[in-house]
């Protein structure tokens, strides 16, 4: 049996961690139409902490995917939607996607030999009413780096459409000894709180 679900996010990595899972993933915002109907910006509000941040994000995030799927051939399927967001943070510091190579070496600048935390939340439902959100959070410890190592690392490119400028499942796996808690979670997309969220709407796994 088929179990569908709606993705509100063209990421490639949430997708792939839906579809190891069994899943039938409709990614609605690989229409650019739709998508760009539906942009916004991901700006924390000014006092907002971290974790408000991420649930008000991720929240926001499921609100488009339902208005995607309205205006998508989906409309009247009984899929879930899943929203997420990926928040890093060091010293209080919110480390969004980097804007650029200088951006990206700052950020690893900061990481480096260190511990930082990640937190992210997800959100499942097939209306607002019966929409609900989990969070999980873990510690990373990122090895001391050269400045050598981060502009060769930089210079690949992976860092650019990644929270905190590195994706943990490609080349910056190389920069991280530990991690307590969730890879799937630092990946973008916690397995364990989305098959939770799932559950309700009729889809058990494995």
């Amino acid at each position: 049996m088929e179990r569908h679900v709606i993705l509100a996010s063209k990421s490639p990595r949430r997708r792939e961690i839906l579809e190891n899972l069994g899943l039938v993933v409709h990614v609605l915002a690989e229409n650019p139409e739709i998508r760009t109907a539906f942009a916004g910006d991901e700006e924390e509000l000014p006092g907002e902490k971290p974790d408000d941040y991420g649930r008000r994000i991720t929240v926001e995030k499921f609100e488009k995917g339902l208005a995607m799927k309205a205006a998508s051939p989906l409309r009247d399927a009984p899929y879930p939607v899943i929203a997420a967001d990926t928040v890093v943070t060091i010293d209080d510091i919110v480390l969004g996607k980097p804007r650029d190579a200088e951006e990206a070496m700052a950020f690893l600048r900061r990481l480096s030999g260190r511990r930082h935390r990640v937190v992210t939340h997800v959100c499942v439902g097939t209306t607002r009413e019966n929409a609900r959100v989990l969070a999980s959070s873990s510690d990373v410890y990122v090895r001391e780096l050269t400045e050598d190592e981060m502009a060769r690392y930089v210079a690949t490119g992976e860092p650019f459409d990644k929270a905190g400028g590195y994706g943990i499942q490609g080349l910056g796996g190389l920069f991280i000894p530990r991690i307590d808690g969730s890879f799937t979670s630092v990946m973008g997309l916690p397995v364990v709180e989305t098959a939770a969220l799932l559950a309700p709407f009729g889809i058990t796994l494995p």
